[in-house]
């Protein structure tokens, strides 16, 4: 079961840098979807795997793509190797990429990243125009929705009324 609230509180808590972009994102902003996973972006260095993999650690980190399930053993050196990393824990899914196409890197999408509160913590949150447009980028049925509802958002902020 998908415990996003407590996933999120603990990166937080834990200091691991990143920015919420995806389902929850869209949420955050105003969207009505429904979304069964958490998507982050974050800097793929070792100090920032480690504090990602210390406080996950307890929630039996799993490889959410790999069958089976197999247990994240890597150490966060060889991980930082890598572009994406598609987790299953205790509370949930986590998708960790370190680019977002079409807005590109992690530093990319931080540079124009909002904060907002998220389950009682700020947390940066992808912007609603990156947003839009990594929505019409993968272009899937599900994705149009959410960039039908967010380009509403954005029109009534434009327009003053939010």
């Amino acid at each position: 079961m998908q415990q996003t609230p407590e996933l999120l509180r603990l990166l937080l808590d834990a200091g691991v840098e990143f920015v919420l972009i995806g389902g929850v994102a869209a949420i955050a902003h105003g969207s009505a979807t429904f979304t069964v996973d958490c998507d982050i972006t974050a800097p793929f260095t070792e100090e920032n795997l480690t504090r990602l993999l210390t406080v996950l650690g307890p929630h039996h980190p799993r490889y959410a793509l790999a069958l089976p399930k197999r247990p994240v053993t890597e150490s966060p050196a060889a991980l930082a190797k890598n572009r994406n990393l598609y987790l299953l824990t205790d509370l949930g899914r986590l998708d960790i990429l370190s680019e977002v196409p079409p807005v590109g890197t992690y530093a990319d999408v931080a540079s124009r990243a909002v904060t907002q509160d998220i389950y009682e913590r700020p947390c940066r949150i992808i912007s609603l125009d990156d947003l839009i447009a990594v929505k019409r980028h993968l272009g899937r049925d599900k994705d149009r929705v959410v960039e039908r509802e967010l380009l509403a958002v954005r029109a009534r902020k434009n327009n003053g009324h939010a």
